[in-house]
């Protein structure tokens, strides 16, 4: 099964990466599915919730800045008091977890799914309403992603510069674990502006940047840091900000993130490794808009 699954996100991953090539070297293309896109928001507008002032300020903050970042409470989001508890029952096991040469530890599906208060959080309405009049159209919810990022110094995958390639916008939701300071692993982020300048000036499409490549398009200076207590929350759009993970270096990270996007997303995410009853469980108890917002191989 590792072996088949293992292909079967390679092929996965070939097809999103020649379908990225063929947008962007041939702009007829690209000027099609932008359009399609553009009128899937257009008939969608009229049926967009409404939203208070704090999800209001949230909205424009990421269209101005594509990130916000403060306090996970701020959000206001109905269940947090529960999913903080099972956070921290998950990043205690998290810790004693021996990584055995690994970067990243991840739970199993049965302990991420034991306490379905933390993949649940990301479909509550409050969350859906902002991500919702964010995208523009209705939003499609990946679940949470519990991670231990090991000190280990090394610059790999998501730890160097990109670009989240998904789709035109996403949301994600990045909460610290633990208290992260600048040798933890802090998100580092290039503000909009100098992204778009490096996306220029690079060339950019997709895939990896080293910290010299990004050094000989913008100044060193330009990266800013998020650091903060436990319980800090990063709300982003990866896909308009070159950002990574940067490498922990004293100590091990341990955070959470929860990822949106359109329905019709530009990249295919592979399908989720649950069995028939871990997604009979993750189905349990939701209303007809959280179940829509589940990828199709989640819904059956």
């Amino acid at each position: 099964m590792t072996t088949s699954l293992t292909s079967a996100s390679a092929l996965g991953r070939a097809a999103n990466r020649a379908k990225r090539q063929f947008l962007s070297r041939f702009p007829p293309a690209r000027w099609a599915a932008d359009g399609r896109h553009e009128e899937r928001r257009r008939r969608w507008a009229p049926h967009l919730p409404p939203l208070d002032p704090e999800q209001a300020s949230l909205v424009s903050a990421l269209h101005r800045d594509a990130i916000r970042v403060g306090p996970l409470e701020d959000l206001a989001v109905p269940g947090t008091t529960g999913l903080l508890a099972a956070l921290e029952g998950l990043t205690q096991s998290l810790a004693a977890v021996p990584p055995r040469g690994a970067s990243t530890v991840r739970p199993t599906p049965d302990d991420l799914l034991a306490d379905l208060s933390v993949w649940h959080w990301g479909l509550q309405d409050r969350l859906l309403d902002v991500v919702e009049n964010y995208l523009g159209v209705p939003a499609r919810y990946y679940g949470a992603d519990v991670r231990r990022e090991v000190g280990d110094s090394r610059a790999e995958g998501v730890r160097q510069w990109h670009r989240d390639a998904e789709d035109r916008r996403t949301v994600k939701v990045l909460v610290w674990l633990n208290d992260v300071d600048e040798a933890g692993g802090p998100y580092a982020y290039l503000p909009l502006a100098a992204s778009l300048d490096a996306v220029d000036r690079l060339g950019y499409v997709a895939g990896f940047v080293d910290d010299r490549r990004l050094g000989a398009a913008v100044p060193e200076a330009t990266a800013r840091l998020v650091t903060g207590p436990r319980w800090t929350a990063i709300v982003a759009d990866n896909c308009r900000l070159l950002h990574r993970a940067t490498p922990p270096v004293a100590r091990d990270r341990f955070s959470v993130t929860y990822t949106w996007s359109s329905r019709t997303p530009v990249k295919t995410e592979p399908a989720p490794a649950y069995t028939p009853a871990q997604r009979r469980r993750i189905r349990s108890g939701l209303s007809r808009r959280q179940l829509e917002c589940l990828p199709p191989a989640l819904r059956h």
